[in-house]
């Protein structure tokens, strides 16, 4: 299938003023560069990374306007009205966001649609929480009053990756908006147009213009939010490498970390499983996105009395998936982020066959859709525990096959891992079943089901996937400081004192 051009669509939408500092878009002052359309590789934008001097802009605009209470003292009621408001002007332009987002990513059509509903969704679910929703206050003592309340956490710096970009904008500010924080939004280089549109959303629906600042640029650029003490928190996505670097860089200060990093996720169908549905699954587990997905399905475990049916229906469904224009509404996989993505492919597949893996289906790039960033699905069988397949991440669509004779063997492979995001379990014994999600260490399992992500639900990782949760009351609260307030209405009543004292 042949991938539409620019030109023939029409040419880029995106212009190079992305970085918003006090409501004003401008160019950086720093090194350029490309922002390509990874389905083709043709440049959208040219855009400049943030000066140090921008950065330091950024950061006191920031800090001003928490420390004057521009935002932070607004009424909940008044936060979650933006919040909403934003919510419904992501909505009101679906289709054009979307279509923005497949440029800037390269994923399908359909999968940017699932984008611009899930960063509405944020929005309006921390607009709730701005309004008023938190844990009651504990129960008096006799006497004395006990009070807990939320105070935002302060200036939060966001760094957001490339594989959901517009969504994770709204996950990383929305929380801290809704608390009342001011936040600096850093997006990946890779991806980073989406977040401009994201600010402009948020400044048209009443944002104060110093609440939230957004910089360009790479590691560079990170490491300078990072250490700066003017940051009080850092909530990131992105690899477990960058998450350990960000916490070198925040130590001396002692900020708030919230981490989501890299996970290796098991996926585990076993011998009385619905084995249609569960390869469905397993594939879209796998492959939806290019495969790039902190929680992707990379290691099935399969119960071996069904191994051979599975691995035989998953190979001939990964073959059969329909690669192309991201555009198109027939297209189920679209393009990886960049020919560096799909390098990593390549090298990941052929460690694995040095391993001794067999390749069932893919492990190629796709040439026909040369200078598009396109890998065809792949699927490795005759996997271990230990094997480097099963071991690394690569955020790409491979996934490696483990044979494995029951749950204690499924359940000891899937914690063979320095990782703990995601996983899933599909048994037609619902018990069974639960008996393995519990036992699984990792922040998420799903049951007879892989993927299905609900923002009003905490989201995180155990182990080197990362640091607290995002989404839900524990994503609101991570955002958020909790001072207890005890108040005595018999002073003196409920704490010794020197009462022998004369005054």
């Amino acid at each position: 299938m042949k991938v539409r051009t620019l030109a023939e669509r029409g040419g880029s939408p995106f212009r190079p003023e992305t970085n918003a500092v006090a409501g004003r878009f401008t160019e950086g002052g720093g090194a350029p560069f490309d922002v390509r359309y990874p389905a083709t590789g043709e440049v959208l934008v040219t855009l400049r990374e943030a000066t140090d001097a921008e950065c330091d802009h950024a950061l006191a605009v920031a800090r001003h306007a928490f420390d004057r209470g521009d935002w932070r003292k607004r009424k909940g009621w008044e936060r979650a009205g933006v919040l909403e408001k934003a919510a419904h002007l992501t909505l009101a332009r679906m289709e054009d966001l979307a279509r923005m987002i497949v440029l800037d990513n390269g994923k399908t059509l359909p999968e940017a649609r699932i984008d611009v509903l899930a960063a509405s969704f944020s929005l309006k679910t921390f607009a709730r929480y701005a309004a008023g929703e938190a844990n009651p206050s504990p129960a008096p003592d006799g006497s004395l009053m006990k009070v807990v309340v939320r105070e935002p956490v302060g200036v939060v710096a966001g760094l957001t990756p490339y594989n959901a970009p517009f969504p994770f904008a709204a996950l990383k500010a929305a929380p801290a908006l809704a608390a009342g924080n001011s936040i600096v939004l850093k997006p990946s280089e890779r991806a980073p147009l989406l977040a401009a549109e994201f600010a402009r959303i948020l400044y048209e629906a009443g944002l104060p213009e110093g609440a939230l600042s957004l910089l360009h640029g790479g590691a560079a650029v990170a490491a300078r939010l990072a250490g700066d003490p003017r940051v009080d928190m850092i909530t990131m996505t992105g690899g477990t490498a960058a998450g350990a670097a960000i916490m070198r860089l925040a130590a001396p200060t002692i900020k708030n970390l919230l981490l989501e990093l890299g996970g290796k996720s098991a996926h585990i169908i076993l011998e009385d499983a619905d084995l249609e549905l569960a390869v469905r699954a397993a594939a879209a587990g796998m492959f939806r996105n290019s495969g790039q997905r902190c929680f992707s399905g990379s290691r099935l475990l399969v119960q071996s009395s069904v191994a051979g049916r599975v691995e035989e229906e998953l190979c001939a469904l990964a073959e059969s998936l329909v690669l192309g224009d991201p555009f198109e509404e027939t297209t189920e996989i679209g393009a990886m982020i960049d020919d560096r993505a799909v390098e990593g492919a390549v090298d990941f597949v052929a460690r694995a066959r040095a391993e001794g893996l067999e390749v069932g289906a893919g492990g190629t790039r796709v040439d026909a859709l040369n200078p598009g960033s396109f890998f065809r699905p792949t699927v490795l069988l005759g996997g271990n525990a230990s094997c480097g397949a099963a071991q690394e991440e690569l955020f790409g669509p491979v996934t490696t096959v483990i044979r494995v004779q029951g749950v204690e063997e499924a359940v000891e492979v899937a914690n063979d891992t320095k990782y703990g995001l995601g996983g899933g379990v599909w048994s037609r014994d619902i018990s069974k079943a639960m008996e393995v999600a519990l036992r699984v260490r990792t922040g998420t399992m799903w049951v007879n089901t892989y993927g299905a992500i609900s923002g009003d639900m905490p989201f995180g990782g155990y182990s080197q996937s990362g640091l607290g949760r995002e989404g839900g009351q524990q994503g609101y609260e991570a955002y958020t400081e909790p001072k207890s307030i005890l108040i005595e209405t018999n002073p003196g009543a409920s704490a010794p004192l020197f009462r022998n004292r004369k005054s």
